[in-house]
């Protein structure tokens, strides 16, 4: 699924509630973040409507055409160079259209289907427009955006697992669940997705000091949303069943056992099962960086 993104008037509007620390800040991280959605240009676009945009007052006095355009007087006047540049990146990487302010902000929702999504680039919430789908300010918005058009439209299991790795940077993927998570993605594609982005954002929060899975699962399960508590596999005698290969830094495959589990109690219409699984070891430090392995997504093992 392809994302596009639009820069509007609006997207500068609201700075006086900002310091001018405050607006340096935004836009540096902003252009970072830019840089890194940049990376998957192919499902990836961004857009500006430079006649909206160019007049809006963005910093001081200043506006949006003053930083793009008369950099040279900026930084003679004191402009941080960091923030004109940081700023221009965010222009450079994107296309010029000649869609308005006033369309993207009336029809935006109305273009969304199975293949594109649409959203806006902004440095906060934009009133009347729903910020939980709609708005990305900053990239843990990028990922709240890309994760629920996701849920929304799975497709199919390679699909699905290879969107996955783009937008849960801290999980690792066995190349199995392309094949295993169809039998559960029909119906339970947003739990899925809702249960891989508490486990990506929340559990490495959770970890103790020293580290106990024990007490790591309790704290982790007490911070989520889920259905039922996550937890290891009670039975040792199927290790074998929860072992799954993964590729070292050495290049040589490492069996590593996957007990513990996410248990998807709900479909995404709240019909209840006890056959839906998601299998992870929490992360060895030679494989993959110690990102969380992700072994199984599918019926119960």
């Amino acid at each position: 699924m392809t994302a596009h993104f639009y820069i509007m008037a609006e997207s500068f509007s609201n700075n006086t509630n900002f310091s001018l620390h405050e607006i340096e800040e935004k836009v540096k991280r902003l252009a970072e973040d830019v840089s890194l959605i940049n990376r998957y240009k192919k499902s990836n676009k961004l857009y500006a409507n430079y006649n909206d945009v160019y007049p809006q007052i963005f910093y001081k006095t200043y506006t949006v055409e003053d930083f793009l355009c008369r950099a040279q007087d900026l930084k003679r006047q004191g402009v941080d160079r960091d923030v004109i540049n940081a700023l221009q990146n965010i222009f450079q990487k994107s296309m010029t259209t000649t869609i308005t302010s006033k369309e993207v902000r009336n029809e935006l929702f109305e273009w969304t289907d199975d293949t594109d999504c649409h959203g806006l680039i902004a440095f906060h919430k934009i009133d009347g427009i729903d910020d939980t789908l709609q708005i990305i300010y900053g990239i843990d918005g990028w990922y709240k955006f890309r994760r629920y058009f996701l849920g929304s439209y799975p497709k199919n299991g390679e699909f699905f697992i290879d969107e996955c790795c783009k937008y849960f940077p801290r999980l690792y993927f066995h190349q199995r669940n392309k094949t295993t998570v169809s039998s559960i993605l029909k119906n339970s594609s947003q739990k899925i997705v809702h249960h891989l982005a508490e486990l990506n954002d929340k559990y490495h929060l959770c970890k103790t000091t020293p580290y106990s899975r024990v007490e790591t699962l309790k704290k982790f399960n007490s911070m989520c949303n889920f259905d039922q508590d996550a937890s290891p596999e009670g039975n040792t005698t199927r290790k074998k069943d929860l072992s799954w290969k993964f590729i070292n830094h050495s290049g040589v495959e490492k069996s590593v056992y996957c007990e513990i589990h996410l248990k998807l109690l709900l479909d995404d219409s709240d019909k209840v099962s006890t056959d839906r699984r998601i299998y992870f070891h929490e992360g060895k430090k030679d494989i993959q960086n110690g990102k969380i392995l992700v072994g199984h997504i599918g019926n119960h093992q």
